[in-house]
């Protein structure tokens, strides 16, 4: 099979299982947000949020620094999986012993055993992740896509039928340490019939992995500060439930297009990896990536962001619906941070992680006045307002700082690249909010949002079937390659 056909089939596996998984995530999450209390959902959502850190700090990019080098050896790989074990014990001892200290920090005592029975994941990741590595690296999306989505399903069925009978944070936690021994148990049994970890250590044959896995993890940290920071000053200003309600909105607008992005991103990281020699050949489909991901998130989320009013206190109940304002002004950020994603995978592929870093210490030195000075002054609002400031910027200057010098000149396609999905997108923002502005108390909540979200379904396929974009057209094609292959099989 080429590059190009296991590319194709990655993302196809992929697509499926990463579906299923933020459609169980955005179930589970919506479970919770009704029948636990605002306060637990808070809490529940600020320590995810900080054992988050800890995650990025227990890989040390040891994964993707797999994936990127060409060639590597079984000494280097079995010092890098010992390597993983320890760091993922020492992330363990020492979230453990300052959980108390951050729940103090934080104004919220109860976090404290939410955080120390959380740290106990890091016993047990560590053993799956190097599995994960090889496994992508081959493109073998198939096995990958089949086990995290029945690890997230047993995580699911534990913390839903859970919650019926013990509605606190607690009850999600458990789920998530489910969640990642089922995947990792998974991820051994499977990756020990390719691989099986030896006795050996060798520090200094990893020097190069740990180079690179240094300047992601710091890239990683950094980004982390600019993504979770909101929630904690938040909740130490205003407590867990308006950091709750933030965090409900941010996984409604943010996290699926963060997911989601990845069912190409993560699929073409080792297929840049392979061409990273070739500019013209990066730049063309590095452009390309950026136009797709923009046509797979523009509509949904500027669609959700005119639903929004109808949408919150549907989905989540009417006691959220202060969210609304927060909601939308989410989805604009989601929109942005979606076209900034294939970056990452573009420098990792160059091995540039040191460009994505350096700029990105410089957005955290704009966006931690921003969002402290926002919250102070207009609490939730204005956290929102700062992070949408700072995500502005970000977007403008992305071009000149990580993309030129990877790719050379070429802002013109990056500004096409982008164009064509916002074009494309116009007709579902304008039928979705003619539609609510037209029908408003005329139709239940319920039957209007149906209506706004089928019509703005409707608008963008109208354009996409009538748009004869290049890109556009050979998508098309290559949809219609793929089901005339199953009727032919079917046939068969």
């Amino acid at each position: 099979m080429s590059l190009r056909e296991k590319t194709i089939s990655g993302a196809k596996w992929s697509a499926m299982a990463t579906i299923i998984i933020i459609g169980l995530g955005l179930v589970q999450m919506t479970v919770l947000a009704r029948i636990i209390d605002n306060h637990q959902f808070g809490l529940l959502t600020v320590s995810l949020v900080i054992i988050a850190l800890a995650d990025t700090l227990s890989d040390f990019g040891i994964a993707n620094s797999i994936i990127q080098r060409k060639e590597i050896s079984h000494l280097e790989l079995t010092t890098l999986y010992w390597l993983n074990v320890g760091l993922g014990l020492v992330v363990c001892a020492a979230i453990f012993a300052a959980s108390d200290l951050i729940a103090g920090v934080l104004h919220n005592p109860d976090l404290a055993p939410l955080i120390k029975t959380l740290s106990l994941a890091f016993v047990v990741i560590p053993h799956g992740q190097q599995f994960r590595a090889l496994m992508q690296k081959e493109l073998e999306f198939n096995k990958i896509g089949m086990i995290e989505t029945s690890a997230v399903l047993a995580g699911f069925t534990f913390t839903v039928v859970s919650a019926h009978f013990w509605p606190v944070a607690m009850t999600a936690i458990l789920g998530y340490l489910v969640n990642s021994t089922v995947r990792t148990l998974l991820f051994g049994y499977f990756g020990r019939k390719i691989y099986r970890p030896g006795l050996h250590f060798s520090l200094a044959s990893v020097s190069a992995n740990l180079k690179f896995g240094a300047w992601l993890t710091a890239d990683s940290i950094i980004n982390y500060i600019n993504t979770n920071l909101s929630t904690l000053v938040l909740a130490r200003i205003l407590g867990a439930s308006v950091a709750g309600g933030y965090n409900l909105a941010y996984n409604v607008a943010v996290v699926p297009p963060m997911k989601l992005n990845p069912i190409i991103t993560r699929v073409l990281f080792p297929a840049f990896a392979k061409i990273q020699d070739d500019t013209a050949k990066l730049r063309l489909n590095f452009y390309k990536l950026l136009s797709i991901v923009g046509i797979i998130n523009f509509p949904i989320l500027l669609g959700l962001l005119v639903v929004a009013n109808n949408f919150v206190p549907l989905v989540f109940g009417e006691k959220w619906n202060s969210i609304v304002p927060i909601l939308q002004l989410l989805c604009i950020v989601g929109l942005l941070r979606s076209v900034g994603n294939p970056i990452g995978s573009l420098l990792m592929a160059k091995a540039r992680v040191d460009i994505s870093f350096k700029f990105n210490v410089f957005k955290t030195f704009l966006f931690i006045p921003a969002i402290i000075i926002g919250g102070h002054l207009a609490g939730a609002i204005g956290v929102t307002l700062g992070f949408l400031l700072v995500q502005i910027i970000n977007t403008v200057l992305s071009y000149f700082v990580m993309i030129k010098p990877v790719l050379g000149s070429s802002y013109r396609q990056y500004m096409l690249s982008l164009w064509l999905p916002f074009y494309l997108s116009l007709p579902t923002l304008a039928v979705s909010y003619g539609l609510g502005l037209a029908l408003d108390s005329r139709l239940p909540t319920a039957t209007l949002l149906v209506v706004q979200v089928l019509a703005g379904a409707l608008a963008f396929a109208v354009m996409i079937i009538l748009s004869r974009n290049v890109l556009v057209v050979e998508m098309k094609r290559q949809f219609c390659r793929s089901e005339k292959m199953k009727t032919l099989m079917r046939a068969g």
